[in-house]
C-alpha cells in the first residue's frame, strides 16, 4: 500500500456532479455502488476511498481506506475491514507503525495493528456520516460529513438490490404460492420476485383475507404493511425505487414469506422459496428498448419500434401501469385471467396470468394474432397457474415484446379453439 495525499481541490467538479445524482430519503442498503471516494466536506484535503467487495462464498464487505494527517502535520492514512449492515459499515480500524519508504517487504504483519472502530452510515447515495472511536491520543474519537467525490464508470446508484446484479446476467421471475397458515383463515396469495441487471421488483398479492393492515415478513423481518380491501391486497418493491413502491433493499431469495395479523400468520410459503441461483446470458443486444432515441418506436435498434407507437417514455423513477382483469366467457367455470402492461424508464413489460383452469396450453391471441402459449401447471402446495410474460429488452424467462398490447383484444384460447377469458385492453 502506498501512502496519498488527498486531493480535493481538483476533484471538487466531480463532488458538484455527484450532487446531482439521484436522491433520496427513504431507507437504503450498502451497494457495489458505493464504490468511490469520499470527502470529508467540512475539513481540508482529507476524506476516504470506500471499496465494496465480495468474499469467496458470495457475500459482500467493504474496505475503506482514511486519509488524514498527523500531529506533525504530514500525511497519514488508516485502514478499515467492514460489514455492511443495511445502510451503513461497521470497520475495525488498523494503521501500521514503523514503515519507511520503499522499506522492503517483509514476511508477516508485525507492523499492522487495531487502533479502534469506525462506521460509515449512509443518508443516499451521495452523503453520510462516519463516526470512528480510536486507541490513539492524536485520533481519539468523533465523526464528520462525508459527499461523493467519484463513482464507477456507468453505475447508476439506486441504494437498492439492483445495484448488485451482474451485469451479464438474466435473472428471469419466480413466483410461489401463499397458503393458509391457520385455521379459520380461507384466504391465498402469491409472492413474485423479478430481477435482472439493472432492476428487481419485488411484490405480494393477496386475495380472501378479511379486510385491515396486515404485515408483509420476509425471513424473520418485518418489510412493511399493507391494507386488506375488499378482500384484496398487495404490497410492491422494486429497485431503483419507482413511484408508490418502496426501495427494495432486501433480497427475498431462500427466504420463507408471511403475512401476518394481530394474532400471528395468516399465510405462509411454507417450504417454498425464490431460488437463488441465476442464469447467465448476454442480453438482448437486438432489442433494445430506448427512450432517449431520436428515432421514433421503440427503439432505434429494431426493438418495439416498427410502427407501434410507443414512444411514450416516462420520467426517470416513475412507472406507468394498466392492470385489467379478464372476463370468463364461461367454457371453464371459474376460469380467472389478468393482463398486465407495465413502462418504466428502462423496460416495457406486457403479462398474462390464468389460474383455476385445468393443467395444459393456453394459446394466447393479441388483436386477432396468436403471441404465445401460455403453460398451465398445478403449483408446489396447490391450484394451478400459468403465466406468460414479453419484454422489451428480453429477459431470461420471457419473450420478446415486439407487439403493442394497448387497444388490442386480448383472449385466452382452448387447444382447439373457443375463448376462454377475454378483455378489450385500454390504451391507458
Amino acid at each position: 500500500m502506498k501512502n496519498y495525499r488527498w486531493i480535493r481541490g481538483s476533484l471538487a467538479a466531480l463532488f458538484l456532479m455527484a450532487l446531482t445524482m439521484n436522491v433520496f430519503s427513504a431507507g437504503l442498503m450498502v451497494t457495489r455502488a458505493f464504490t468511490g471516494a469520499w470527502d470529508q466536506v467540512n475539513q481540508e484535503s482529507q476524506g476516504l476511498n470506500l471499496q465494496v467487495i465480495a468474499r469467496a462464498d458470495g457475500s459482500n464487505a467493504a474496505v475503506a481506506y482514511w486519509y488524514t494527517y498527523g500531529n506533525d502535520r504530514k500525511s497519514a492514512w488508516y485502514v478499515g475491514m467492514g460489514e455492511i449492515v443495511d445502510d451503513h459499515v461497521n470497520f475495525e480500524l488498523y494503521h501500521s507503525n514503523d514503515v519507511g519508504f520503499m522499506q522492503n517487504g517483509q514476511p508477516g504483519n508485525d507492523s499492522v495493528e487495531s487502533i479502534g472502530t469506525m462506521t460509515m452510515s449512509f443518508h443516499d447515495c451521495n452523503s453520510g456520516t462516519v463516526t470512528f472511536d480510536t486507541s490513539l491520543d492524536e485520533v481519539g474519537h468523533g465523526s464528520f460529513e462525508i459527499g461523493r467525490l467519484t463513482d464507477i464508470k456507468n453505475m447508476h446508484c439506486s441504494g437498492g438490490i439492483s445495484d448488485n446484479m451482474d451485469g451479464m446476467s438474466m435473472y428471469g421471475e419466480q413466483r410461489i404460492d401463499l397458503l393458509s397458515a391457520r385455521d379459520g383463515i380461507t384466504g391465498s396469495g402469491h409472492a413474485r420476485f423479478e430481477a435482472y441487471s439493472g432492476h428487481s421488483a419485488f411484490e405480494v398479492n393477496t386475495e380472501g383475507l378479511a379486510d385491515g393492515s396486515y404485515h408483509l415478513y420476509v425471513g424473520d423481518e418485518d418489510r412493511g404493511t399493507f391494507e386488506v380491501v375488499a378482500g384484496m391486497g398487495e404490497l410492491e418493491f422494486a429497485s431503483p425505487a419507482e413511484s408508490n413502491k418502496p426501495l427494495l433493499t432486501f433480497d427475498p431469495r431462500g427466504m420463507q414469506i408471511r403475512v401476518h395479523d394481530e394474532a400471528g400468520a395468516v399465510l405462509s410459503s411454507f417450504d417454498g422459496t425464490f431460488e437463488e441461483e441465476y442464469h447467465g446470458h448476454d442480453g438482448d443486444n437486438d432489442h433494445m428498448y430506448d427512450c432517449d432515441n431520436d428515432m421514433g418506436g421503440m427503439g432505434g435498434m429494431g426493438g418495439m419500434g416498427g410502427g407501434h407507437g410507443m414512444d411514450d417514455c416516462v420520467e426517470d423513477g416513475d412507472a406507468i401501469e394498466i392492470d385489467m382483469d379478464m372476463t370468463s366467457t364461461g367454457q371453464i367455470s371459474g376460469a380467472r385471467g389478468e393482463a398486465e402492461w407495465e413502462m418504466t424508464t428502462n423496460h416495457i413489460r406486457f403479462s398474462v396470468e390464468i389460474d383455476n383452469v385445468p393443467a395444459g396450453s393456453y394459446p394466447l391471441m393479441v388483436g386477432g394474432n396468436e403471441v404465445g402459449i401460455i403453460e398451465a401447471h398445478e403449483m408446489m402446495h396447490s391450484g394451478i397457474y400459468g403465466r406468460i410474460m414479453f419484454r422489451d429488452p428480453q429477459t431470461y424467462g420471457g419473450y420478446h415484446l415486439d407487439f403493442d398490447p394497448r387497444s388490442q383484444t386480448i383472449e385466452v384460447m382452448q387447444q382447439g379453439g373457443g375463448v376462454i377469458l377475454t378483455v378489450d385492453f385500454p390504451e391507458e
